[in-house]
C-alpha cells in the first residue's frame, strides 16, 4: 500500500511539474495573438501555482512588453480590468504604438500587489480633431461624450502632447481614475487615461 501511494504521488508531482511548463504559454498565446492582429511584436509571461489557475485568469504576475502595435479597437466598453484583476501583480510595458485615435510612445501600467492602485504612466499625442471623431463612433466610450464635445470644441489638426501619470481603481472590472488629475489642451485627463487604458487592456 505505501508503494502503491508513493507511485500515485510521484505521478501526481510529475502531472503537476509538467503543467508548470506547459499551461502557461497556452495562456500567453492567445493575449499575444490579440496585441498583434494588427501587426507589431509582443511578449506575454504569466506565472502561477498551480498553473492550472491561469486558464481561469488567476495568477500571481502577467508581464506584457511590446511594440509598434495598433490597438485600435471596436469597442472600448466593457469591464476593461477583469482580465487583470485576478493577478495579484501587473507590468505592462508598450512603446511605440496606436491606441485607438492616440499615438503612444510609452505606456506602463502597473500593480504591485492585489489590493494595491493601478498606476499608469503614458506618452503620446493625438489631435482634438481625431479624438471627437473616435468619441463620436464608440458607444460606452468612457468618457466619450465628454471627450467628442471638448475636441470638437477645440477641433484641430495639430498634434496635442500627452503626459499622463496617474493612479488607477479597479470598480468591479470598470477603470476608476483616483488620482493625478488635470487636462490636456482644455480636455480632462481622467476620460483621456480611461480611453487609453481600456484600449489596451481589452485586449489582454
Amino acid at each position: 500500500m505505501p508503494r502503491r501511494l508513493l507511485i500515485v504521488l510521484g505521478l501526481l508531482l510529475a502531472i503537476l511539474g509538467i503543467s508548470q511548463l506547459v499551461i502557461p504559454p497556452i495562456a500567453e498565446h492567445p493575449i499575444e495573438d490579440r496585441l498583434t492582429a494588427g501587426g507589431g511584436s509582443a511578449d506575454v509571461s504569466m506565472s502561477a501555482f498551480p498553473a492550472a489557475r491561469l486558464l481561469f485568469g488567476d495568477g500571481s504576475r502577467i508581464t506584457v512588453t511590446g511594440q509598434d502595435l495598433d490597438l485600435t479597437s471596436e469597442s472600448t466598453s466593457g469591464e476593461v480590468f477583469s482580465n487583470l484583476d485576478g493577478y495579484d501583480q501587473v507590468a505592462v510595458n508598450l512603446v511605440h504604438f496606436r491606441a485607438g485615435p492616440i499615438e503612444l510612445a510609452s505606456f506602463d501600467l502597473t500593480r504591485s500587489a492585489p489590493d494595491a492602485p493601478y498606476h499608469l504612466r503614458t506618452r503620446g499625442s493625438t489631435t482634438p480633431s481625431d479624438l471627437a471623431s473616435y468619441a463620436a463612433g464608440q458607444a460606452g466610450l468612457p468618457g466619450g461624450p465628454l471627450l467628442g464635445y471638448l475636441g470638437n470644441q477645440v477641433l484641430g489638426r495639430h498634434a496635442v502632447p500627452i503626459h499622463l501619470d496617474m493612479e488607477l481603481e479597479s470598480d468591479n472590472g470598470n477603470v476608476v481614475v483616483t488620482g493625478g488629475t488635470g487636462t490636456i489642451a482644455g480636455i480632462p485627463t481622467g476620460p483621456l487615461a480611461e480611453l487609453i487604458t481600456s484600449v489596451v487592456a481589452l485586449k489582454l
